[in-house]
């Protein structure tokens, strides 16, 4: 029976052997190197950096130079049986621990018996700690003395991508070494390389694309080119790149960016009803599109030569860079509104039809910065909807009044005579003064305004405290002129029905005869219960 050999995965088969081989680490590599050489070893290091830029790679390459045959030497022969065995991940003296799964004080103990014991056959006992950052306060106590003073032939590697949640004890002992992430230019070369031999199908825009989604991850990048080595013959393009992990083309993030700043909500649902189709999550929708503009301004602050397809940013040339940035930063708040959510599509889709709508989305005071950045266009014609709620609770309580009680005294003043005329004088003042809130006050939900003791209460429905919040920071600048105008008084009292002043207002409103009265009314009760 014929033998199928193992498949390996591609980041595993090029994995650098050698500290020459190391890709975008000079600096990390070049003093490695030279402390092997001079023979200055550290007995602990701390590799820091991003998932995939070679720390543990160049742990292993550093234990191969101690134990090399003909080491201690920065560039091991790897052909002895230590460099091979190191390579192959079997040399008992190179002990490597998942700290994500090993991360108890029982595990560190055992660790720290097994370093009484001198190397089986190597020079030095390397134990390199992986995901170091996931290890227990417990855990790393027990380490603390071990690490602080361990044996002549022992070195520790620790390797974090999170070196801040390591204790100071720990940063203190150990000489750290910082590995950024891989250049784009650096990795496109190398990329380009493998692509000649695993997958020519691949095309270069693909490769600019697998390149920019990376983040600076060589292992990511190279898993992607694995996935596409074996997608056939036909050409593997940039849309094919994105179609696979389920992001958003460059073309429909431009044309939602156009649709947004145009403020076509029309456009900007088809967008988002095409994207939905295509199972596009939210946050890979809101993350490529601060991305977009973020390059795209970018490009040209830096005066960068445009890519062979840059038809998708060519669109948002037809707008002020102030739109742009102020739209990304909406977007950022957006993405930090939705990150908790199970289903954070319906609010994503909600806030951007907001944007195109010009309706304030309660994000800080972003909307203002958004406002002086795009020309709005919306009118403030027909009374909106917080006028007909108005008017609706205006009739509730004539109704209630007339058919509970002829006794009930009469409020201070609800309204005026002409109550919607009235709220809406006071609104249309508000937005000359400021348009930003004038537009959220059109659109709350407001459940009732009264004169009371010279002062007007705008009662608001329930989950508006942060509008509130925004409403009251520009109350004595904006609110009162337009109240001391419409109303002919000094003061704006904004509550949230439901909340503790609110009722508090009411009771002390309503004296406690006539509340007994409407007690009896309500629940249709004889005189004898209420009795003494």
């Amino acid at each position: 029976m014929e033998s199928t050999e193992r498949y390996v995965s591609l980041y595993r088969k090029y994995r650098p052997t050698t500290f020459d081989g190391v890709i975008g680490q000079e600096t990390v590599v070049r003093i490695l190197k030279g402390s092997v050489d001079t023979g200055r070893i550290s007995h602990a290091y701390l590799f820091a950096g991003p998932k995939g830029t070679g720390k543990t790679t160049v742990a292993r390459i550093l234990a191969k130079a101690l134990n090399c045959d003909r080491g201690p030497n920065s560039h091991p022969c790897m052909e002895c049986e230590h460099c091979r065995a190191i390579t192959s991940g079997t040399d008992i003296d190179v002990i490597e621990i998942d700290a994500a799964s090993n991360r108890g004080i029982d595990e560190i103990r055992d660790l720290r018996e097994s370093t009484r014991f001198v190397p089986a056959r190597s020079r030095k006992k390397v134990f390199i700690v992986d995901e170091a950052h996931m290890l227990t306060i417990q855990a790393f106590n027990a380490l603390l003395k071990t690490l602080e003073e361990p044996p002549d032939y022992v070195v520790f590697i620790l390797a974090t991508t999170e070196p801040q949640k390591l204790p100071e004890t720990i940063l203190s002992r150990c000489q750290r070494f910082d590995f950024k992430r891989i250049s784009e230019v650096a990795m496109f070369r190398y990329l380009q390389g493998l692509r000649s031999i695993e997958a020519p199908n691949i095309t270069d825009e693909a490769l600019h694309q697998i390149v920019a989604l990376s983040g600076g991850s060589m292992r990511g990048a190279i898993g992607l080119v694995d996935q596409f080595s074996v997608f056939g013959t036909e050409s593997v393009s940039g849309a094919t790149v994105l179609d696979l992990l389920g992001l958003p083309t460059e073309e429909s993030i431009s044309l939602l960016v156009e649709a947004l700043l145009s403020r076509d909500p029309k456009a900007v649902t088809l967008v988002l009803e095409q994207l939905e189709r295509s199972g596009i999550e939210p946050a890979d929708l809101v993350e490529r599109t601060i991305a977009l503009i973020s390059r795209y301004i970018l490009d040209k602050v830096t005066l960068r030569p445009p890519t062979p397809d840059a038809s998708p940013t060519d669109r948002l040339k037809a707008f002020p860079d102030a739109a742009l940035v102020s739209l990304a930063a909406v977007f950022a708040r957006i993405q930090q509104q939705s990150a908790y959510l199970s289903d954070p599509y319906p609010l994503v889709q909600t806030f951007l039809l907001a944007i195109a709508l010009d309706l304030p989305i309660g994000l800080d005071r972003s909307h203002d910065e958004f406002s002086r950045a795009v020309q709005f266009t919306s009118s403030q014609e027909a009374p909106g909807p917080a006028v007909r709620q108005v008017e609706a609770v205006q009739n509730t309580v004539d109704v209630s009044r007339g058919s509970l009680d002829e006794t009930l005294p009469e409020p201070s003043s609800t309204f005026a005579d002409e109550p919607a005329d009235q709220w809406a004088h006071f609104k249309a003042l508000v937005s000359d003064a400021s348009k930003p809130i004038g537009v959220m006050l059109q659109a709350l939900d407001v459940r009732e305004v009264r004169v009371d003791q010279g002062v007007l209460r705008i009662v608001l429905g329930p989950k508006t405290k942060l509008f509130r919040t925004m409403l009251e920071q520009r109350q004595e600048e904006v609110l009162v002129p337009a109240a001391r105008s419409a109303y002919a008084v000094d003061q704006v009292r904004l509550v949230e029905e439901g909340s503790q002043d609110a009722e508090q207002e009411t009771a002390a409103e309503v004296p406690v005869d006539d509340k007994l009265e409407l007690l009896k009314k309500t629940f249709d009760a004889t005189e004898s219960l209420f009795g003494s």
